[in-house]
């Protein structure tokens, strides 16, 4: 399986999970209307959402193969993953206050948010390798075009001077 295979797994992955979990709290301010942290699901849901769209937006922008694909799908995932990081924080926090019910809840979506987050760091220093390794594939590739045009003129110079000694000759040789 290829880098970009493997990106692209993570990340659907990662959008996949995030659907699970903005779903798992719509569905808990529908059933649980008089849980004092009801705010904080809803707030979740929307944190979620944005993550969900973020993703993916990311993604597309990346198989697009623009020329600002990679800035732009770093830019997007760690926007992402400071929102998740903020919900993962806040989830430690209203879970000792929330319902004994959810307590299980809060250590899945803790452990959720915290599997999404290691894959989106992962996918980021892909692409950042990716880019260095391209930058240094470009570099090389004009270093190399450079000295090829060096070689070129220095064959030209030389030819020049042989064309010279040679007109030299035959002026010389006509006198």
């Amino acid at each position: 399986m290829n880098k970009t295979t493997k990106k692209d797994s993570s990340i659907k992955d990662s959008i996949s999970k995030l659907f699970i979990l903005r779903d798992s709290c719509q569905g808990t301010c529908m059933t649980q209307k008089d849980n004092p942290n009801i705010i904080w699901f809803e707030g979740a849901t929307v944190l979620l959402q944005q993550g969900v769209d973020s993703l993916k937006s990311a993604k597309e922008k990346s198989d697009s193969g623009e020329k600002d694909a990679n800035k732009t799908f770093r830019n997007k995932v760690k926007e992402t993953v400071s929102k998740l990081t903020v919900l993962q924080r806040s989830a430690v926090v209203t879970r000792a206050d929330d319902l004994a019910e959810n307590v299980i809840w809060f250590e899945g979506a803790e452990y959720m948010i915290s599997d999404v987050i290691s894959q989106l760091q992962k996918a980021l220093q892909k692409t950042e390798i990716q880019e260095v390794t391209q930058a240094d594939a470009d570099s090389s590739e004009s270093d190399e075009a450079k000295l090829g045009k060096e070689e070129e003129d220095e064959e030209g110079e030389e030819e020049s001077e042989t064309d010279d000694d040679a007109a030299k000759a035959r002026k010389k040789a006509a006198a």
